[in-house]
């Protein structure tokens, strides 16, 4: 069974595990992520970013949740991605309440993040947490309009 766990900073990734996070992006998502895109992302090493992995090599990656703080009071979300066979398990609320507690003692009492238009079941899993769209963003995605969404930890 697939279980969070803390993970390294995205700089500190091995080759493979870079791998193993493109093409999780690239099945779940649709978008494609390069190599030093992912290696540059801004994720620091703390308890809001998670790894759902059912094994510790790089193929055993079933999802992420990469978060960091943006201010003082709000933190984003930058990647949240879960396999779609472990998709409607618990396994999404049991990272966001991970990430939310972790937000929490580091003084943040906002979350911020992207999502595609087209991504219904995200955008209904944020709403049922008290998110909501906040704005609209064009050329973010490449596969079309996506939303800015905002709402307490």
């Amino acid at each position: 069974m697939p279980e969070w766990v803390e993970g390294l900073v995205p700089s500190e990734l091995s080759g493979e595990w870079i791998s193993a996070v493109a093409k999780l992006f690239l099945a779940e998502t649709g978008e494609i992520y390069h190599a030093d895109s992912i290696k540059a992302l801004p994720i620091p090493n703390w308890r809001g970013n998670l790894l759902l992995v059912n094994g510790d090599k790089p193929s055993d990656l079933v999802g992420l949740l990469w978060c960091m703080p943006y201010s003082k009071t709000r933190a984003r979300v930058v990647a949240f991605a879960i396999h779609q066979v472990h998709q409607s398990s618990g396994y999404g609320a049991q990272a966001w309440d991970i990430f939310c507690d972790a937000a929490r003692n580091a003084g943040h009492r906002e979350v911020q993040l992207e999502v595609r238009k087209s991504n219904e079941k995200a955008i209904e899993f944020y709403k049922r947490r008290g998110l909501e769209v906040i704005g609209k963003i064009e050329g973010y995605y490449s596969s079309g309009l996506g939303y800015v969404m905002r709402g307490p930890l």
